[in-house]
């Protein structure tokens, strides 16, 4: 009988487990390149939307200052809307909504404020001094940190969940 060479029992017992820890070490780095490529996925998507929502904000902004100051066109006001057209796309239903409102507020602040302006019975400048007055009201409470809370969620990207 011949002596082969026989390998120690611990030797096959990690060629057994070989096997299975090579596919664990392949499922553990495919899971990870799986994740890092979602993670990139979302960035990119908030990275290209990201310049189109600014010009929004910022259009937003200047709408409110010119409010602000006083000096504001129907220009001003229909350059703002077209502005504002791909909000619905850039946006979810309630921010949409939400910039649909200044708009509207701005044009009847800005209607009211001109009709004041012409000759009218004491009545209807009263009534146009209400429109002016409330519509004022609701942009001036839109100026701070209303304003900014309002659009973080969509200029601020969430950092990744660590896995």
């Amino acid at each position: 009988m011949s002596q082969g060479s026989q390998l120690p029992q611990w030797v096959s017992i990690l060629q057994a487990l070989a096997l299975p820890g090579v596919a664990l070490v392949g499922a553990l780095i495919a899971w990870q390149q799986m994740a890092i490529a979602r993670r990139k996925l979302r960035h990119d998507i908030f990275y290209r939307q990201y310049d189109r929502r600014v010009a929004v904000y910022e259009a937003t902004r200047k709408l409110l200052y010119d409010v602000f100051q006083g000096n504001i066109s129907e220009d001003d006001i229909r350059v703002y809307g077209l502005c504002t057209l791909d909000a619905q796309f850039l946006f979810d239903e309630e921010m949409y909504k939400y910039l649909a409102e200044i708009r509207q507020r701005v044009a009847a602040w800005s209607k009211a404020k001109s009709s004041i302006a012409r000759e009218l019975s004491i009545e209807e400048k009263a009534a146009w001094e209400g429109i002016k007055s409330e519509n004022l009201n609701w942009i001036n409470q839109q100026g701070g940190e209303k304003f900014i809370a309002r659009f973080e969620p969509f200029l601020k990207e969430i950092a990744p969940a660590c896995w």
